[in-house]
């Protein structure tokens, strides 16, 4: 734990009577904070409830975090075992699914101990359900979390601040004639509002702070596939879109078929042959068998054989460390080990199947062994590895988040060393269109967890997910001139919420310049 974030646990418990703001700058580890602080009140037994409301895509982060660095078991309302906001006391959820017909009276009938909020700016406006759910909820100590209490007028710090401690401010019109200026784009009175704030936020700024990042490099190779491989790809994207056209219900396995035919044919044949067997009166087992035929007939997988060539020339240029191979697929991640373990190597295996117990003797082997991790994402949650420095992204999930989640176990506070990102892609296929139209596009492997957040949340406000928009864009085009388009089309509306996000950083960091709001604050 870092000195601000120590500092700023206790003044937010101790100091603001565990009614706090915590605004740090973005990646200064307003996570790590609140882990601190519920931590704190576990040991005094002041917590026997915990509500922590997220954006969707930030939930299951939350619940690793909080598991592995704190010992702190929640349930997330996507897990299989959630029952409901009545049957569990540490519950992580999103926000949206909280303030949903089906779950909103069982929230509100509670009373509970600890609310914790996280991008609390999505709550600034008060004519909406979330800021009314919020308002509407009881407890006794509440964190709210956010890099941007400003979003579009100095009115959202009043919203946001007033749902955490009422009459801070004063009415809104005392707000608004006091600490406003005529042009409503500048604070007066700048020293007041500083002494009232002072009881609420904390606000940690990165070059107060010993954090430092080592510089991270990204290589992307993009490979072209073998014919049998084209060939294959081309009758999978056939089949998912005819598929598609006729029982849109059936996205979500539709989806996986066209990520996993560019991981490898392992990982695709293994999810068909239980679509046969599952469903015997499928109307197109034909189809489904003649794209059986065609993964018989690949004798060369292209990323196996490359992911040699990326694993020795990382060893013998980087230094002959450690390096993790990430895939989202067991199959995948199966044969993958097998081809690097015949070639010598130290190979190490990391899935979900395994139990706490035998991650932990995985990870600690690894260090102590070093060679070759191949996991699955069930890694990118969680658990860290700043003793490694080097990372192939064999295959690439259609949600930034999850990049950055797995590139964030190796490049993160305490890693010393340069990091080194491969990235692995097929030609022509819709992971060089994501890769190269969508994520570059974004600067996605320079930027943190937190930025990211902010850019998806803007995006997804639609109601779809990233990987629905890559998805629909995929099976609707009716050529590869309209796919083309429709993925530079997403790239502008992604260049336009990051551009949002930096401008809406900067903006906050003016308007907070002069402002002593740090965790040493006396």
């Amino acid at each position: 734990m870092l000195e601000h974030q120590v500092d700023a646990a206790y003044r937010a418990l101790f100091e603001m009577d565990g009614k706090a703001l915590l605004a740090d700058e973005v990646g200064l580890g307003k996570t790590i904070e609140v882990g601190m602080i519920l931590k704190e009140m576990h040991f005094r037994e002041t917590n026997d409830s915990v509500l922590i409301l997220t954006p969707a895509q930030l939930a299951k982060q939350w619940q690793a975090e909080l598991r592995e660095k704190f010992g702190l078991e929640f349930v997330c309302n996507y897990d299989d075992d959630f029952n409901g906001f009545d049957s569990h006391d540490y519950i992580i959820a999103s926000i949206d699914t909280a303030k949903s017909d089906r779950y909103r009276q069982a929230v509100l009938k509670r009373h509970w101990d600890v609310l914790v909020l996280d991008e609390a700016h999505y709550v600034k406006n008060e004519e909406t359900d979330r800021y009314e759910l919020i308002d509407q909820l009881t407890y006794n100590y509440a964190f709210f979390l956010t890099a941007t209490p400003i979003q579009n007028e100095l009115t959202d710090l009043y919203n946001v601040v007033s749902l955490l401690r009422p009459g801070l401010f004063g009415t809104r019109d005392v707000f608004h004639q006091y600490f406003i200026n005529s042009d409503q784009e500048t604070l007066v009175n700048r020293n007041e509002l500083q002494d009232r704030l002072n009881k609420v936020m904390i606000r940690n700024r990165r070059e107060d702070t010993d954090v430092d990042f080592t510089e991270r490099r990204v290589d992307t190779r993009k490979f072209d596939p073998s014919p049998a491989e084209r060939e294959l790809y081309q009758a999978v994207s056939d089949y998912v879109k005819g598929a598609y056209s006729q029982d849109q219900g059936q996205k979500l396995v539709l989806m996986l078929l066209q990520k996993e035919v560019v991981s490898s044919p392992e990982a695709l044949e293994t999810t068909i042959r239980k679509r046969l067997d599952d469903q015997s009166e499928l109307t197109e087992t034909e189809e489904l068998e003649s794209i059986l035929d065609l993964i018989d007939n690949i004798d060369m997988v292209t990323k196996q054989e490359r992911l040699l060539d990326i694993v020795e020339e990382a060893r013998e240029n980087v230094e002959k460390g450690r390096v993790i191979v990430f895939t989202q697929f067991r199959a995948t991640q199966r044969r993958g080990a097998e081809r690097l373990a015949s070639e010598g190597y130290t190979v190490h295996s990391f899935h979900g199947g395994h139990s706490s117990q035998e991650k932990e003797e995985i990870i600690e082997s690894f260090e102590e062994q070093g060679g070759i991790l191949v996991s699955t994402d069930a890694m990118s949650e969680g658990r860290n590895a700043q003793f490694c420095n080097i990372l192939v992204n064999w295959d690439l999930p259609w949600n930034p988040m999850r990049v950055e989640q797995r590139i964030g176990r190796i490049h993160r506070i305490g890693q010393k060393r340069q990091v080194y990102v491969f990235n692995m892609a097929l030609k022509d296929t819709v992971e060089e269109y994501v890769l190269e139209r969508l994520y570059h596009k974004i600067d996605l492997f320079q930027q943190s967890v937190g930025e990211l957040s902010e850019i998806l949340t803007r995006l997804e406000e639609s109601g779809k997910s990233f990987e629905d928009e890559i998805f629909e864009r995929l099976v609707s085009a009716n050529s590869e001139v309209d796919l083309e388009n429709d993925f530079d089309a997403m790239a502008v509306d992604l260049q336009e919420q990051r551009d949002l996000a930096e401008k809406l950083e900067e903006f906050n960091s003016g308007v907070f310049e002069g402002f002593d709001l740090g965790a040493d604050d006396d």
